[in-house]
């Protein structure tokens, strides 16, 4: 090899290494990276036999709150539905200060009159009497007299206006209450008692009972007696009206439900606890604890107000636990969207 062959030789050998230096670097492409895979979070809801189930474990029922309570079997007298009102009393107040009142003029007026009577006789039989006083001194004995009798007329006249307006409004028991004659029914001008109005079904053949029950809101349902039948309707429904009194527990004017006893076997059911609770698409619900840690959510049918709670005899069971306390916690629980490992996992890559 000539020396220019050489040199020419050994000056692209550098050249070529540092070309296949280059490629090497620029054909060089790190693995991607494999993002860790994301296991989907565990869903509290599931699905069986049709029914949705919601599974909170222990620590999370108590760390939210939930309580449940057991159902009981009980007994409830079959009824039929009535409506009235809780009367005002006031109207009935104010008879008897009137009544009071009239009372008080009429003592007064008699002992104005016996007084009166007194002395016009005196003053008669003295002028009798060879005319000791004067025909004019008599005269005014018996003018006084019979002014006296005209006030006592009219005392006696207000005194039987006052009772015959309570009889009129509600009735001779009640009329007999403003005279002081009827001391049964005392808790109604002290306050301890309301009156209610309540108008019987119009096509009802069952006379008036005795007691009756009715919906006394928080405080569950109240025993109701009957006092007389009420001698003014109601302004609102039609039908046979009654006055009953039950201890003083809603506003006056509310308006009542009440439960006529019909029949004599009674029904056989479970009572819900009002607290137990929750309207759900315009239908009550109620959960149901199964196990330790699974509540299922169940229709309240044919619901009716009773005991501080609702009357059911079918759907329950006597002895299952029934969510008292955290029901609406299981419902937004049982309607949160499920959570998948999209969701879940925090990392940009996931996206990709």
């Amino acid at each position: 090899m000539s020396t220019l062959g050489r040199r020419l030789l050994l000056a692209l050998v550098p050249t070529g290494a540092a070309a296949l230096v280059a490629w090497g670097w620029l054909s060089y492409q790190p693995a991607p990276s494999i993002a860790a895979p994301v296991a989907t979070p565990a869903s509290r809801v599931s699905s069986e036999d049709g029914l949705t189930i919601v599974t909170l474990d222990e620590a999370t029922q108590k760390r939210s709150g939930i309580a449940t309570d057991a159902l009981t079997a009980t007994k409830r007298q079959l009824d039929e539905t009535a409506y009235g009102s809780v009367l005002d009393l006031q109207p009935l107040i104010d008879l008897q200060t009137r009544y009071r009142a009239a009372v008080a003029e009429v003592a007064s007026a008699q002992a104005a009159l016996d007084a009166s009577s007194q002395e016009a006789e005196r003053n008669r039989v003295l002028f009798k009497d060879h005319m000791n006083i004067s025909q004019k001194a008599m005269q005014a004995a018996q003018a006084a007299w019979s002014a006296d009798l005209a006030k006592l007329q009219s005392a006696e006249a207000s005194l039987e206006g006052a009772r015959a307006s309570a009889q009129q409004q509600f009735g001779p028991p009640i009329a007999s209450l403003i005279t002081g004659k009827d001391t049964a029914l005392a808790g109604l001008l002290e306050g301890q008692d309301m009156m209610l109005r309540i108008v019987l079904p119009i096509d009802s053949n069952t006379p008036a009972p005795d007691q009756i029950t009715f919906d006394g809101g928080a405080r569950g349902r109240l025993t109701a007696r009957l006092i007389s039948a009420s001698p003014q309707s109601d302004p609102i429904a039609e039908g046979p009206t009654f006055l009953y009194r039950a201890p003083a527990s809603l506003p006056v004017g509310s308006k009542v439900i009440a439960f006529l006893p019909v029949g004599q076997q009674p029904a056989r059911g479970i009572v819900i606890p009002r607290t137990a609770v929750l309207w759900f698409g315009g239908l009550p619900w109620a959960y149901i604890q199964q196990g330790k840690d699974r509540f299922v959510r169940r229709l309240v049918d044919e619901q009716s107000p009773y005991d501080g709670g609702y009357f059911v005899d079918a759907g329950f069971e006597a002895g299952e636990r029934v969510v008292t306390r955290g029901a609406q916690l299981l419902l937004s629980e049982e309607q949160r969207p499920p959570v998948t490992a999209a969701a879940a996992c925090k990392d940009p890559e996931c996206d990709d």
